[in-house]
Formats: structure tokens, C-alpha cells, sequence
């Protein structure tokens, strides 16, 4: 990615607004969720980093995917899916 569009998206991240509910919830912001591979699939986690006054920092906590993907060479190109075959099978 080129330092121009880098600069583009941060730029565009820094005029995003959030609401806080009044139970505490946030909505992230589109580019922001694109920009960390976050999509719709259930169960994505996000680890507080750090906290200041003004500012809370979150980092995306790695999927089991994630975690599977670096033995590619033991585990299926879709692991996941080969995981869930296997204890469905054993549940019998």
C-alpha cells in the first residue's frame, strides 16, 4: 500500500464519529472494520490495549483460523470446516 493511500484512509478514519448507547456500545466504522478484516463472521474478538483518558486502543485477538493457518502443511486449506467434519463425525 502506498504511503498516499495509507495517509488517505488514516485521514478518512480520523473524521469517523461514533456514538456511545447508553448501554455502552459503539458501531465500527466501515473502513475501520475493513481495514482489520473485520467481517460478519460470528465470534470476533477485539483485546483492549490500552485506555487513557481520551482514548481507547483495540487490537483484533487472532481466530482459530488464524492459529490453524500457520500449520497449513498438517491441516486442509479449510481447516476449520475439516475440524467440525471430524467432531461431528466422532460425536457420531
Amino acid at each position: 500500500m502506498t504511503i498516499v493511500l495509507r495517509f488517505a484512509i488514516v485521514e478518512r478514519m480520523k473524521n469517523d464519529i461514533v456514538t456511545v448507547s447508553s448501554k455502552y456500545q459503539v458501531v465500527i466504522p466501515k473502513i475501520a472494520r475493513q481495514k482489520m478484516g473485520l467481517n460478519k463472521t460470528k465470534g470476533q474478538h477485539l483485546r483492549v490495549k490500552s485506555v487513557t483518558q481520551n482514548e481507547i486502543v483495540y487490537r483484533k485477538e487472532p481466530s482459530i483460523e488464524d492459529y490453524l493457518g500457520a500449520f497449513g502443511h498438517v491441516f486442509p486449506a479449510n481447516a476449520t470446516q475439516a475440524l467440525r467434519k471430524m467432531r461431528d463425525k466422532d460425536r457420531g
